[in-house]
Parts: C-alpha cells; sequence; structure tokens
C-alpha cells in the first residue's frame, strides 16, 4: 500500500454528501444516460472513486489479470488516515479519467463498480453497533455537467437499484462496513503494519490470500473440509467469503468463524 496517502478524500466525500438532496427508497426521479449527451463520460472522471473488495473482485472478471497486478496498474491503495484500515480507490489514466472509459462507452460495463451502478443516486452507508446490517441512505448526486436528468424516463429509487443489480453488491459490501465499525476492533488506527496488511490481503489481493492459505500453516492450523478446499482453490467468491471469516477469527474476535484443528 502506498504511504503517501491523500490527507483526507473521504472526509471530502462526507461533505459533499451532506449538501446533496435527500432520497427514500420509494421517491422518484427522472434521468436517463446515453452517448447523445455532450457530458458523456464526464462522470467517469471522479477522482475519489473508492472499491470495496467486491467491486475489485468483480472487475477481475472484465480484466482477468492476477490481483496484485490489477492493483497495481489500476488502482491506489492507503491506510485510511480517520480510522486505520485499507482503502482502495481507482487510478485516473493519462487523460484523467476512468482506465476502462472508451469512445463507445464503459469497458467494464457488466462487472461496474457500485459507485457506477447506483449513479445518479448516491448511497452512503452506516452501521454504529457492528450487528445486523448496515443502515443505507440515499442522495441525489446532480452535478452541474449531467445531462441525464433532463427528460429522462421516471425511476423509483428502489427499482433502479434493483435494475443496476445494485443489491447483489450491497450484500458482498455488508462485511466491509461491519469491519469498520465493529466494536471489537477498538481503535483500527493503533492496528500494527502486519494486522493492515493482512486484512488488506484476505479482501483485496486474493490470489496472495489463496497462495498464504494453502502455502502457509494456515491449513495446519484451521479445519477446513475438502468441498471448501476445492471452492477456494478455484473460486475468488469463496475465497473472499472464507477472507472474511479468517479477519472475523484474527481482528473481531470472532473464534467460531473457523473451527481450530485439534
Amino acid at each position: 500500500m502506498n504511504d503517501n496517502q491523500p490527507s483526507n478524500p473521504l472526509a471530502q466525500v462526507h461533505e459533499t454528501l451532506e449538501q446533496m438532496e435527500t432520497l427514500a427508497p420509494d421517491s422518484v426521479f427522472g434521468f436517463k444516460c446515453h452517448d447523445k449527451l455532450s457530458c458523456w463520460g464526464e462522470c467517469c472522471k471522479n477522482p475519489n472513486l473508492f472499491l470495496t473488495p467486491y467491486d475489485i473482485l468483480r472487475l477481475r472478471k472484465s480484466v482477468p489479470l492476477p490481483s496484485g497486478e490489477f492493483l497495481t496498474k489500476y488502482t491506489e491503495s492507503y491506510v485510511g488516515p480517520d480510522f486505520g484500515l485499507p482503502v482502495v480507490r481507482m487510478k485516473h489514466d493519462e487523460k484523467g479519467g476512468c482506465p476502462f472509459l472508451s469512445e463507445s462507452g464503459c469497458g467494464v460495463y457488466e462487472n461496474r463498480p457500485t459507485s457506477c451502478r447506483t449513479y445518479p443516486v448516491g448511497q452512503a452507508v452506516s452501521s454504529g453497533t457492528g450487528k445486523g446490517d448496515s443502515q443505507k441512505v440515499f442522495f441525489k448526486v446532480k452535478e452541474d455537467y449531467c445531462q441525464g436528468w433532463t427528460g429522462g424516463e421516471e425511476w423509483i429509487v428502489e427499482k433502479w437499484l434493483e435494475d443496476q443489480e445494485v443489491y447483489e453488491y450491497n450484500k458482498n459490501n455488508e462485511f466491509s462496513v461491519h469491519l469498520s465499525f465493529h466494536p471489537s476492533l477498538g481503535d483500527p488506527k493503533d492496528m500494527d503494519e502486519k494486522t493492515v496488511d493482512m486484512i488488506f490481503m484476505a479482501q483485496y489481493d486474493l490470489d496472495r490470500f489463496r497462495e498464504f492459505v494453502f502455502k502457509s500453516s494456515f491449513l495446519k492450523r484451521f479445519d477446513l473440509n475438502e468441498d471448501l478446499l476445492e471452492r477456494v482453490g478455484e473460486d475468488d467468491e469463496a475465497l473472499l467469503d472464507l477472507g472474511r471469516r479468517w479477519i472475523s477469527f484474527f481482528a473481531l474476535g470472532g473464534l467460531a468463524a473457523l473451527k481450530i484443528r485439534e
């Protein structure tokens, strides 16, 4: 991860969200984006496009690179200055835009990140207890340059999120929120560098985590059944789930998350 982290990009995002108009799940809005609009591609120049572990997993389906190579080429990683946990955001290309944007549009549209799917609806997520589902608040993201609000189709917020397959992403992003607010974590800013790197590896750098599972003492310490081992060896979603369980075990005090060998 990069030690030269931005001063506090998340604080800037929070300040922006506080100024936006809130939306309820049943709120109605009109919007339509297409390549005839003069603003086509402008929204893909967001300098603070933060990526979740599931975002990275899905992007690599469109760009099949080893996880470490993908992270180096397309992302910037650092420790969040406010909460001490790994943060990953998209790295811009030489033109100042998303590296996957082409003249014809998004080159990874089927596997585009969560924030791209919700747009022009913003989604803030919070959880004060670390228990149960996180609480979501929605915002109207209406930049001055955006022409999609003019003469657009009518949508209900929850129908828009369903149409854009956001709920699948939200389900897979729950653990990241759970981790950020979990009371057992204490003050994450006090975590040592090794713990932070382990959390980063188990969530984002899945190829490195797979090697850790099969080539370290991991399988001598934890009892995983053969079916799970087979899936973890081939399926990144199963591997990401194991990573969550491992983080729960060593960082959150969830001793039941993994079975220790006798």
